[in-house]
């Protein structure tokens, strides 16, 4: 079976070769200028993998396979890039804002579910449309992710099974790298394994609380969704199963850290969508693009403050994509980059995805990255 996420592994390499050769070249050029040790960042990956299912240590193994690239470097792109991050710019704050909207309040025939994805380093950090055929019996899902990794942070499976969440900054001191679940992979880890919410939570809820990664946890299918507040620090999940659920990077339900940009997010979120009877997809991608105390830090779409080193912004969180899922259906509809800036395309499991979409290209033709590479995929 791992054979078969190592050959995936492989054609995704290729896939994205372009993009993540220009991507771990232009890291290395910068650890060289800035003396960054990756020895450190290198012992850190190397504990938390372990943390990880084989099948995805030999989808990352495919891909590594077909990359001319540094080997160092390429896992600390893919296992500590957070940490490198913070090397390079000294990472200030968490990102990301979800809205969950069950029926009757929307007017599509499932729930909505809207993840707009902030990250640091967006300047070497590509992003693809990757879908995943199913493999054995784990289910295929397609999703809006960063070029070469594999954690995934939202998607969709081929039951239907919506997944996305938002990081929390807390965890244990007595939980070491290899035991903890990061929350990528617990997110890869459902859709993969599970068809409905009821499946998603009986497999999380198999794993001792404590070991989890903090995050607010997302879920929807047909017909039933969820907000799970997942606090290790508690070791407890705390489910609210509202019809309109938004968070940002703090819970609401249990003690975490409350930074100024989560809750001016989530408060702008929730008066945009408060009073609304029926809410729909155009009213999300309104929420996606608002620059309400912004176009900044403080704003849902968030862009570059003035003082983040351009092109790159590792100092800071600002959004990388936008994507609305349906529970129960096997279409997205998806930005890459700030979603202010593109309008949504939708994108189907077992439809082809167009090749700019697909290798990373278009995200970085519209990125503030200026390049010359030849972004035709290669051959095998």
């Amino acid at each position: 079976m791992d054979e078969a996420f190592y050959e995936h592994g492989k054609r995704r390499g290729r896939d994205e070769r372009a993009v993540l050769e220009w991507a771990v070249s232009t890291l290395g050029e910068l650890c060289t200028e800035r003396d960054v040790d990756l020895e450190a960042l290198l012992e850190y990956s190397r504990r938390s993998r372990q943390s990880l299912p084989d099948r995805h240590l030999a989808a990352y193994d495919g891909m590594k396979e077909v990359l001319d690239v540094d080997d160092a470097l390429y896992e600390v792109y893919v296992f500590a890039f957070s940490e490198l991050c913070d090397e390079l710019g000294n990472t200030a704050a968490n990102g990301c804002t979800n809205v969950l909207v069950a029926p009757p309040h929307t007017d599509a025939d499932g729930s909505l579910v809207l993840k707009n994805r902030d990250i640091a380093g967006r300047g070497v950090r590509p992003k693809a449309v990757y879908q995943q055929p199913a493999i054995g019996d784990y289910r295929g899902f397609l999703t809006v992710d960063t070029c070469g990794t594999v954690m995934l942070f939202k998607g969709v499976n081929d039951r239907g099974l919506v997944a996305a969440n938002t990081n929390i900054d807390v965890e244990r001191d007595d939980v070491e790298p290899e035991e903890r679940v990061r929350n990528g992979t617990v997110i890869r880890i459902l859709l993969e394994e599970c068809a409905t919410v009821a499946d998603a939570r009986t497999v999380l809820e198999s794993y001792p609380v404590r070991r989890l990664a903090a995050q607010t946890l997302f879920l929807a299918d047909e017909t039933d969704t969820v907000l799970l507040e997942v606090d290790p620090v508690e070791e407890r999940i705390t489910a609210d199963d509202g019809p309109l659920v938004v968070r940002t990077n703090h819970f609401v339900n249990s003690s975490s850290p409350e930074a100024e940009s989560s809750l001016r997010r989530r408060e702008r979120a929730l008066a945009l969508l408060e009073g609304d009877d029926r809410i729909g997809r155009d009213r999300l991608w309104t929420v996606a693009r608002d620059h309400e105390n912004g176009p900044g830090d403080d704003s849902i779409c968030r862009h570059r403050e003035p003082d983040t080193e351009a092109p790159y912004a590792f100092e800071q969180l600002t959004t990388a994509s936008a994507t609305v899922f349906e529970g129960g259906s096997q279409t997205i509809e998806l930005a890459l980059n700030t979603p202010c800036e593109t309008e949504p395309v939708s994108c189907a499991i077992g439809e082809e995805i167009p090749e700019p979409l697909r290798t990373g290209a278009q995200w970085l033709e519209r990125s503030a990255v200026s390049t010359d590479l030849d972004l035709t995929p290669k051959a095998e």
